[in-house]
């Protein structure tokens, strides 16, 4: 969503010139698409709230609402409570964005989001998910993927703190992610942006729980 860009743009430069004016206008144009499409990053808009009045606080606070009411509603398909994957790539970035962002918005709104997003997309990376027990964070977790695809890929071996894709949907029905085989890209595959994402849901489970 090319609009969601220019938002994300205008949100980083208003905050870094301290709430400048053109940033800050651009920003609430481009607000009510962001709260027609909330789940898809939405949860950015609480870094703005510094710079902002009470009015943006309340349509933020109403789109929170409903956000947790869809979202809610789609948790409950799943015993993890965390967005599930179910196509053929492992979905454990999507988790780790999932449980950082709730995090924010607990933080912001914590009468309507509890913790225990955050808590369970930690606890689902290091284990609690599909297929086996096997944290998807390399060398954290009693049991971890210890043979994963990165720039070691022809070691068959792994990188500490590497987060992998986690398992995959083989067409139709079948969950899949092999411990002892670290050449399938889509299940094993290391990448620095996947690291960043775990570290940032990581330092919030653990801010959480302190």
């Amino acid at each position: 969503m090319a609009a969601f860009g220019e938002w994300r743009a205008a949100l980083e430069l208003m905050i870094a010139t301290d709430g400048g004016e053109p940033y800050k206008k651009r920003f609430l144009e481009l607000f009510p698409t962001v709260r027609q499409h909330f789940a898809f990053g939405g949860w950015m808009a609480v870094r703005a709230l510094p710079y902002m009045d009470a009015e943006f606080r309340q349509q933020l606070e109403e789109s929170v609402k409903s956000y947790k009411t869809e979202l809610d509603a789609e948790l409950a398909k799943t015993p993890f409570g965390v967005p599930p994957s179910l196509g053929t790539w492992g979905g454990s970035g999507f988790v780790a964005d999932f449980g950082a962002g709730m995090y924010f918005l607990h933080k912001a709104f914590p009468q309507i989001v509890g913790p225990e997003y955050t808590l369970r997309a930690a606890n689902y990376l290091l284990g609690t998910h599909p297929v086996s027990s096997t944290s998807y964070i390399s060398s954290v977790g009693t049991v971890s993927k210890l043979k994963a695809y990165g720039n070691n890929r022809a070691d068959g071996t792994f990188i500490p703190g590497g987060m992998i894709p986690g398992y995959i949907v083989i067409k139709p029905d079948f969950p899949e992610c092999i411990d002892d085989f670290g050449f399938l890209w889509f299940e094993d595959e290391y990448t620095i942006s996947a690291a960043g994402e775990w570290i940032l849901a990581a330092n919030a489970a653990d801010a959480l729980v302190k």
